[in-house]
């Protein structure tokens, strides 16, 4: 996309609608309450700037990636340091909210067990990748065991590897599972806590921006009536609908962010099945999960798999789905509501059963039982690494009052509170010295946005 495109494109245009009354002017807006857009405005709020944090969802999601009660959480993660920073990070940025939330409270009721359940996480894959994958594991100091043929597999974790496949296991604090839904209601109760607000059943339908005031307009619905916002500073964390939300003032993130239908499917155990397993193979269930399983050597065989929670029977209900099980998306609106094809739920169960037999498990594909199913969306780049930036104005120069967080693919959750703390940093334009902050906050930053906008 060249330059003079970019021109036409990025000018900004004032909103023709005005508002009934004089709007108050806020400093910060940030479009979107799910975890990058709580955990930024949660950073804003905590240096000192009055927060607007806009969420088109009631208090209690029902659609998005946010949604749920657990979502992997590890620090190691195959050779990319930057991933294993962002997971790290959060850990220190969580216990900083918890500590804060607690403050002159009689007795602590926030713990950061509420965030993180500690579990080994497992992972298998193939055996050609075992140089690159100890020297990642030394690099990032990871706690770990590992078994690369079928005897060790067998004598150490009682698990039956097929050839060329290994297994890792990894044994840090706070890997294992993140719980989307109780982050983003602390973060809600810090954000208001500080003196911010957090806007529910509000929907932003337009922003511009007026060059004679320096202003952003935000066009908001909220219960069926619309009003203007005008604002300072804005952040826009809408994940898939970033293009739709920014096409007057960026129209390129529409097509540098796609969005993508990933389907999750969830299974238990048929309950006769469950109960006649032993304690030691329960426990087993238990151990070996999450699970994050390449090992059929194809990304369409990966899986991520984990424990979403425990039924009334104290059963485990099993969450599985692909963060390559993608299909184009026809209208966001109504995706949400797609029903699991047979083709999914078939494969959904293939995996599950082929990984407890792996596992050495009395269980076979028709104990399995379908829970329940959904679709979520991700918002992908072309490179699949995520952006949070400034936007790119006309003049090839970041707007370093709209700050970006898109196109984060599977690998938001685990991050959510860093990504968040760079938005802020950007917003504020801040810098830190910490040297890993610096090149993560560069790969996803304003020079590698320019470089896949106008490959220059």
């Amino acid at each position: 996309m060249n330059r003079t495109l970019i021109t036409l494109l990025c000018a900004c245009c004032l909103l023709t609608c005005q508002p009934s009354e004089e709007p108050i002017v806020e400093e910060v807006v940030v479009i979107g309450g799910g975890l990058m857009g709580s955990a930024t405005a949660w950073q804003l709020a905590k240096q000192g700037r009055k927060v607007q944090l806009i969420e088109k969802q009631d208090s209690v999601y029902t659609e998005g990636s946010s949604y749920g009660e657990a979502r992997i959480a590890r620090s190691n993660n195959r050779g990319n340091d930057i991933w294993s920073y962002l997971h790290n990070r959060s850990v220190g940025e969580v216990e900083s909210l918890i500590a804060y939330l607690n403050e002159g409270l009689a007795s602590p009721s926030y713990k950061i067990e509420d965030i993180y359940t500690t579990s080994a996480v497992t992972y298998v894959g193939r055996s050609r990748i075992y140089e690159r994958l100890l020297a990642s594991l030394e690099r990032q100091q990871i706690k770990y065991d590992i078994a690369t043929t079928k005897a060790e597999g067998e004598e150490k974790y009682d698990v039956l590897l097929p050839d060329s496949v290994l297994m890792q296991r990894e044994y840090n604090l706070h890997s294992g599972t993140i719980n989307p839904r109780a982050l983003i209601q602390h973060l809600h109760h810090a954000i208001t806590k500080k003196g911010s607000r957090v806007h529910y059943n509000m929907t932003v339908t337009q922003i511009a921006c007026d060059s004679a005031s320096n202003l952003y307009h935000l066009t908001v619905d909220e219960n069926g009536k619309q009003r203007v916002i005008q604002a300072q500073k804005v952040v826009s964390a809408v994940g898939p609908y970033t293009g739709r939300l920014l096409k007057d003032m960026a129209p390129y993130l529409d097509t540098l962010i796609n969005p993508q239908r990933v389907f999750l499917a969830f299974l238990k155990v048929n309950a006769a099945v469950y109960d006649s397993m032993t304690a030691v193979q329960k426990q087993k269930v238990q151990d070996y999960y999450p699970v994050i399983n390449s090992s059929a050597g194809t990304r369409l065989g990966s899986f991520f798999s984990m424990i979403e929670y425990y039924d009334e029977q104290n059963h485990p209900i099993i969450k599985i789905g692909g963060h390559f099980q993608r299909s184009k998306v026809a209208d966001l609106n109504d995706i949400w509501k797609t029903d699991l094809s047979e083709s999914e739920i078939e494969w959904s169960l293939n995996s599950t059963a082929g990984y407890f037999r792996m596992l050495n498990l009395p269980v076979g594909k028709q104990d399995f039982e379908v829970v329940d199913g959904y679709s979520c969306v991700y918002s992908l780049t072309k490179s699949e690494v995520p952006i949070v930036s400034p936007l790119l104005q006309a003049d090839g120069e970041p707007n370093q009052d709209v700050v970006v967080l898109g196109g984060m693919s599977g690998v938001g959750a685990k991050g959510a509170m860093t990504y968040g703390l760079i938005a802020a940093n950007l917003l504020l334009q801040k810098e830190e010295p910490d040297s890993m902050y610096r090149v993560t906050a560069e790969a996803l930053g304003f020079d590698r946005l320019r470089l896949d906008v106008l490959g220059e």
